[in-house]
């Protein structure tokens, strides 16, 4: 082989790499992609916990857990989450994003296990907070206004004071 014939094949090579670098890749988007397997072979799907928990984020859950065990995994509401009104946000590819608003507090009180849901790849559970807590971060609010308010008043007075020694 002469120099000109691998020197083409190389540029050949090299053009044709270049292209797959930027040719679309054709990845399926279908269920199974969302789904892992742990340790010990168990299929694990990943799910996201926000707002009033202990330790919210994204979690690879078994494919059977349901809301109550994802908050466990979170380690369990704080003291000012709304368990009455928990939201999964879920994207169905039938009928796209759906949201289920969930009320754990009345399955504490009635142990009805039909109203906690299992979760899907991709869910997303959204715990609020309490009515008391909104309140009490309005008044902690207020109570720094007022804070430097009064700042300002004792600078104010110490200012005219000097002023009128």
């Amino acid at each position: 082989m002469n120099k000109t014939t691998v020197f083409i094949a190389g540029l050949a090579l090299a053009a044709a790499f270049a292209c797959a670098q930027n040719a679309p890749m054709n990845i399926p988007t279908d269920r199974a992609a969302q789904y892992y397997l742990g340790s010990s072979d168990e299929l694990l799907i990943p799910v996201n916990i926000w707002g009033f928990v202990q330790k919210p984020g994204q979690y690879m859950v078994p494919d059977n857990t349901d809301l109550v065990a994802l908050l466990s995994f979170a380690g369990g509401p704080t003291e000012n989450a709304k368990l009455s009104h928990i939201r999964i946000i879920r994207n169905d590819p039938k009928i796209g994003n759906v949201v289920y608003k969930i009320d754990v507090k009345r399955y504490i009180e009635t142990a009805d296990e039909r109203l906690i849901p299992r979760l899907r790849p991709g869910d997303t559970i959204i715990v609020n907070g309490t009515t008391f807590h909104w309140i009490n971060r309005f008044f902690e609010f207020v109570s720094r206004i007022a804070i430097l308010a009064q700042i300002y008043y004792l600078i104010s007075l110490s200012e005219e004071y000097r002023r009128n020694r």
